[in-house]
């Protein structure tokens, strides 16, 4: 277990920092225009809540998360989102920000967050899709990396983004709509970024100890690719993006 609690150390270190950034202006556009003064709203897998409390005015928000923090004037409860501990038909307006990628049950969660809204209410969703990556110039070797970080995530799903829009219409919301934005790293500058931010993981000490422990990848092999991303970052043509997706849906009305 060591080498499992120094890899979740690490990667709260690494990616806290960059969620408390968020906003719900950039984040959850796409369903701010639905929401209305005096909704109450549940933010599922709320993380450090600045998603949360750019919600919040107006609202009555409440968040929880797995593993929650304290978060400015809204309530967070530390709760497993296929088993909320709240009583059907209770919230006006729904929330999830890069979570479904994370669960093994994705569709338990959306049927979950429909036991507990109310008739009428709003969902809107957010997730990754990796399978709409673009890099250039192509390397095995950084595509092994892939794989290699998709291994250490056996229960969750980084390609759920295209699954949104069918997975609420599963789950009982009617009228779903889906969209996708595209995010590109296309200066010399972005490129170096993103090979070093990349280039990091793979080069860290406690994620070498646990993918090894996994059995996923060897020393030699994580840092042939932590090289891999430096030689990327450095080409004169590095071109890399991705896709995002949204998913806006309602709860039936009587």
């Amino acid at each position: 277990m060591t080498a499992r609690n120094d890899y979740e150390r690490y990667m709260r270190a690494r990616h806290r920092p960059a969620h408390g950034r968020r906003t719900a202006a950039r984040w959850a556009a796409f369903l701010l225009p639905h929401l209305r003064p005096g909704m109450r709203l549940l933010d599922l897998g709320c993380g450090p809540g600045s998603i949360t409390t750019g919600l919040a005015p107006g609202l009555r928000a409440v968040g929880v998360d797995l593993d929650p923090v304290a978060v400015d004037a809204v309530p967070v409860a530390a709760a497993d989102a296929t088993a909320l501990p709240f009583p059907d038909a209770c919230f006006d307006a729904l929330y999830a920000n890069a979570l479904l990628q994370h669960v093994a049950e994705p569709l338990a969660v959306l049927r979950e967050a429909r036991r507990v809204a109310r008739p009428g209410a709003v969902i809107g969703v957010g997730d990754a899709d990796w399978g709409g990556a673009l890099m250039h110039p192509a390397d095995p070797t950084l595509d092994r990396g892939q794989a290699i970080r998709g291994a250490l995530r056996p229960g969750g799903d980084v390609r759920v983004g295209r699954q949104l829009r069918g997975l609420l219409v599963e789950a009982g919301f009617e009228r779903a709509e889906a969209s996708a934005t595209g995010g590109a790293d296309g200066t010399g500058d972005a490129a170096r970024r993103l090979a070093a931010f990349e280039a990091s993981w793979f080069a860290d000490p406690d994620v070498v100890a646990f993918v090894a422990e996994r059995g996923v990848a060897d020393a030699d092999e994580m840092a042939a690719v932590a090289a891999a991303w430096a030689r990327w970052g450095e080409h004169s043509g590095a071109f890399a993006a991705r896709f995002w997706v949204t998913a806006v849906a309602w709860v039936p009305k009587p």
